[in-house]
């Protein structure tokens, strides 16, 4: 029996998918696009947690020590982690995916129509972008080319395809956003910065700089809706939902939850473009 469990556990061992790493699920969906089954594909970021605050447990850790690769975003939990990352094992090669991407200050709001921007913070939300995110899958495939060139046409064939598929999401939207009257839309957390830059839209964020917002603040964001007659709020489930629905009330209006965490990114960036339609015909 012994010597059963022994070379089970060998044999596991041996036939184990090797690891790639990523933060959040978006970064997984991507990734998994490119290799398939080839490689297991792991986040560290599980459903329901944000990576503002979210702790890695020793399990991960395990997974770690066996990952080949990394793909980070820059997410705030990475800039505690990703020392204690390459600590943890010294052939993990952590990989930026905005590798071919400019970042923006993150934009809060704007007063008098002047945007208010957070220079001393990069956004990191480069996933809820289409256009953005062909360029952060450039990257996925030139890396895993580098670990596994046997099956470059593989990788290569997959690519093509999740290019062109982001291609026709990216058309669809622009046409669906072109016919818009309301292009300004409130969120709790600024997620939507990329989103809104790319399809000439304007997030209106109620949390000011990882802060809940003051009772000044949250009442400048009321009277700019009124103005704007803007009736829906979106709110993340990683955050709190009281100032959100604090707005919504005083607007006559509502709450709407959107999850830019969300695995299934092609679902939920069509639910990010049909909520803000939602939120036009309200």
């Amino acid at each position: 029996m012994r010597f059963l469990i022994i070379f089970y556990s060998l044999a596991l061992f041996i036939f184990a998918k090797e690891i790639v790493s990523v933060s959040i699920l978006p970064q997984k969906f991507f990734v998994e696009k490119i290799v398939k089954d080839r490689f297991e594909v792991v986040a560290m970021v599980p459903p329901g947690s944000s990576p503002a605050t979210y702790s890695v447990k020793p399990k991960q850790l395990q997974q770690i020590k066996r990952s080949i690769l990394y793909f980070s975003t820059g997410v705030p939990f990475e800039k505690a982690w990703l020392k204690r990352f390459k600590s943890a094992n010294k052939d993990l090669k952590i990989i930026p995916l905005d590798r071919y991407i400019k970042k923006s200050p993150i934009s809060i709001h704007h007063h008098n129509h002047k945007e208010h921007i957070n220079h001393s913070s990069l956004d990191p939300h480069i996933w809820m972008a289409p256009p953005l995110v062909m360029l952060q899958a450039r990257v996925i495939l030139e890396e895993i080319i580098k670990v596994d060139p046997k099956n470059k046409k593989f990788y290569i064939d997959n690519y093509k395809k999740f290019i062109n598929e982001l291609a026709n999401i990216d058309a669809s939207i622009l046409k669906r956003i072109s016919n818009l009257k309301q292009k300004k839309f409130i969120v709790y957390h600024p997620s939507f910065g990329y989103f809104a830059k790319v399809y000439n839209l304007e997030q209106i964020a109620i949390e000011k700089e990882g802060k809940e917002p003051t009772a000044k603040y949250l009442k400048k964001i009321i009277d700019f809706a009124k103005k704007e007659k803007i009736k829906i709020v979106f709110v993340e489930p990683q955050f709190s939902k009281k100032s959100a629905k604090f707005i919504a009330k005083m607007i006559d209006g509502k709450v709407e939850v959107l999850d830019p965490l969300s695995y299934e990114w092609d679902k939920n960036i069509f639910k990010v473009v049909e909520t803000i339609e939602k939120a036009n015909s309200y």
